[in-house]
């Protein structure tokens, strides 16, 4: 039996690109739908973005690196470094967040894994944003050796991994040709310039 699997990841706050692509879904025939990470930020959307994946029945959710981004700020982890741009966006974008997301929506983020193992018509399925054990990081950048991708297998039973958080969409192979899918970014595409 086949099943369609709509993929997305990287929404980033982008209410008007998740409905777009769920605009578009409504076209398909698609069976379940599976959210990599990174639902808000920097993007302003909060309760609608969850309302609009409910909608489509999403059965996995991972929390990624933007997500941890904003929990950090309601857990005070974020520096308070006033002279560091990075901690002033990331706490005023934070905060934002904070002051419009639903409280149940925010329990819900923070009770998201960062891994999960999916098993479709007899194929187990690697759901990561980045790796299996850290959500954030340059370790999975298309361009990146091989052995990175390997660690997505750590698990002998892995057929397939799919994962996020670089917004470039691809597809490559494991060193013992096990198949790696990046969905790519719904939120914040990956553009690349030709020099």
């Amino acid at each position: 039996m086949k099943k369609r699997i709509a993929i997305l990841s990287d929404i980033h706050g982008n209410v008007t690109a998740l409905k777009a692509v769920i605009a578009d879904l409504s076209k398909q025939a698609v069976d379940d739908c599976w959210f990599l990470g990174d639902l808000v930020m920097p993007g302003p959307a909060t309760n609608e973005l969850f309302e609009l994946l409910e909608s489509i029945d999403t059965s996995v959710y991972i929390r990624g690196n933007w997500d941890d981004c904003f929990l950090n700020v309601q857990r005070n982890i974020v520096g308070n470094h006033l002279d560091d741009p990075s901690d002033v966006y990331i706490g005023v974008l934070g905060q934002y967040v904070a002051d419009h997301i639903k409280s149940n929506y925010q329990q819900k983020l923070a009770s998201l894994p960062i891994h999960a193992i999916k098993k479709v018509n007899g194929l187990t399925i690697n759901l990561s944003h980045n790796l299996n054990t850290l959500n954030s990081g340059p370790a999975l950048l298309a361009d990146a050796d091989t052995t990175h991708f390997d660690e997505l297998f750590s698990d002998n039973t892995i057929d397939i991994t799919v994962y996020g958080h670089v917004h470039h969409q691809m597809l490559r192979y494991s060193s013992q040709d096990q198949l790696v899918i990046n969905p790519g970014s719904v939120g914040q595409p990956f553009l690349s310039m030709v020099v």
